[in-house]
């Protein structure tokens, strides 16, 4: 479950700080001292601020999870956010993987 809701938090940051290293890397290549330095520094920090804003949700929702203010499966696993299905509105347990309709 854990895994399930830091994971994308750090493909973001990994991401963000990989496009920034190639970014920058070509940038140098291209043109030495070039605006492209600027843009590579300016997408990992875009990267990473959105990377730690999504690790501060998780935990977040985690804390509400603990204290028993986000809703829970009848095994006690944490529920994800609602998604479209051709049954309606379903929430899957980030635990057991159950789905569960939206009430």
């Amino acid at each position: 479950m854990s895994l399930q809701l830091f994971a994308p938090a750090a493909v973001v940051a990994a991401l963000a700080l990989a496009a920034g290293i190639v970014s920058a890397d070509a940038g140098a290549a291209a043109l030495p001292g070039g605006s492209y330095a600027r843009l590579a520094q300016c997408l990992q920090l875009g990267g990473l601020g959105t990377a730690a804003t999504m690790l501060v949700h998780s935990f977040w929702r985690l804390w509400r999870w603990e204290r028993g203010r986000e809703p829970q499966c009848p095994c006690g696993g944490l529920l994800s956010r609602p998604r479209r299905s051709r049954h309606g509105r379903l929430r899957r347990c980030l635990g057991c993987r159950r789905p569960h309709p939206e009430t």
